[in-house]
């Protein structure tokens, strides 16, 4: 039963990448599975909780790849490179679910009413995720290595590096391979938020 469910989020994650939440339907979905509405009706009541579903999936994988791979006893500039390096890793990898998480930041810009969209769970997760890395940089900070600047807009300035240098790959040069992106991002990245600026 596990398993079904498991092949339901990978298509619907699959289908909401390349069409908007909007333009994809639960028959869609169950057409494109070969199953009947009612065998999706029994994992998934709705299509929004279908949606709900899959970006939590998504977002989980990207935590734990990138937490699997930040190593907190390193230095604080080490751990931005393995931060890029995991994400570009997982969206390489993951190629349907950085295009999915794309396109729900530019289907759903009301972020209160994403944030009442998922449960308590996942935004713990989230918050637990944000502040490992916010902690990192203010204590990249009291070192002098980052700007003295609020860290929110740092992880901004990362996050936002890799997500801009990420789909004008996708869409420009789609063979190429999202990893060779890394050391380009990193530098670019510690350009901008580096103390000695």
């Amino acid at each position: 039963m596990r398993n079904r469910r498991q092949e339901i989020v990978n298509k619907a994650r699959e289908l909401f990448s390349q069409r908007s939440f909007h333009a994809v339907s639960l028959e869609d979905i169950t057409r494109s599975l070969g199953m009947g509405k009612s065998t999706m009706y029994h994992y998934f009541a709705t299509k929004h909780e279908l949606w709900s579903e899959v970006i939590k999936d998504t977002v989980a994988g990207l935590y734990r790849c990138v937490l699997t791979h930040v190593t907190a006893d390193e230095s604080y500039d080490t751990q931005i490179f393995q931060l890029v390096s995991a994400i570009l890793t997982y969206f390489e990898d993951n190629r349907d679910s950085f295009l999915l998480l794309l396109r729900e930041r530019m289907d759903f810009l009301d972020l209160e009413e994403i944030r009442q969209q998922f449960d308590t769970q996942f935004w713990a997760e989230y918050d637990r995720f944000m502040d490992h890395f916010r902690s990192t940089i203010e204590a990249g900070q009291r070192t002098g290595g980052f700007a003295p600047v609020d860290p929110d807009l740092i992880l901004a300035n990362i996050f936002g590096t890799i997500n801009t240098a990420a789909l004008t790959t996708v869409v420009t040069e789609p063979d190429k391979n999202l990893t060779e992106l890394i050391d380009g991002c990193y530098q670019i990245i510690m350009g901008g938020i580096g103390g000695k600026g």
